[in-house]
């Protein structure tokens, strides 16, 4: 039987938060660089996604002429009966481009603008999502330069300093007028 007497056992006592300077993982990182490489990476991938994404934005935006008005090709069934033997006169009918509506997909009047009214209301939950998944991705380039600008390489170099700062200084640029926007009353 082995007999301990509680005055030989020392107890660890709790080291107070406030003593310490650097989080005690700031000991434990074997290659210095490799923070500054992923967050690096994290950026330059999410700037990826952020192009892809803008572009695919950029097209949904953009008015689609070719839902509204369909241009009509000249063909025999809408071709005039008589027909022009002057050349010029058929030059000048080719030249001309006539564009039709749609053709209603209801028996009544307000079909076509229900219709219309529907299709908006997808395009504009569309954009919706995917100026959310923007800002998404902007919050994660913001978080990805804001590390790599904590960085020791980042910090002792000036140029790359300067750049990751312009890039930050971009991003939250962009998040502010993205709040702006959808803070805004709607039309």
């Amino acid at each position: 039987m082995i007999l301990v007497s509680m005055n030989s056992i020392k107890m660890a006592q709790p080291i107070p938060m406030d003593t310490l300077i650097e989080p005690p993982t700031a000991s434990v990182r074997p290659y210095p660089h490799h923070s500054h490489d992923l967050a690096l990476q994290k950026y330059l991938i999410l700037h990826e996604q952020h192009e892809s994404l803008r572009q695919h934005l950029d097209e949904i935006r953009q008015p689609r002429q070719n839902s509204i008005c369909t241009p009509i090709s000249p063909s025999p069934a809408t071709s005039p009966t008589r027909r022009s033997h002057s050349p010029d006169e058929s030059r000048r009918q080719s030249a001309q481009h006539s564009f039709s509506l749609p053709a209603r997909k209801g028996s009544y009047p307000g079909a076509a603008g229900s219709d219309m009214g529907s299709a908006l209301r997808v395009l504009t939950a569309e954009v919706a999502v995917e100026e959310a998944k923007l800002c998404d991705v902007t919050e994660g380039m913001k978080r990805a330069l804001t590390e790599l600008l904590n960085c020791d390489t980042v910090r002792s170099d000036r140029a790359l300093r300067n750049w990751v700062q312009c890039r930050l200084m971009d991003t939250e640029r962009e998040l502010r007028s993205g709040r702006r926007r959808r803070s805004a009353p709607g039309p």
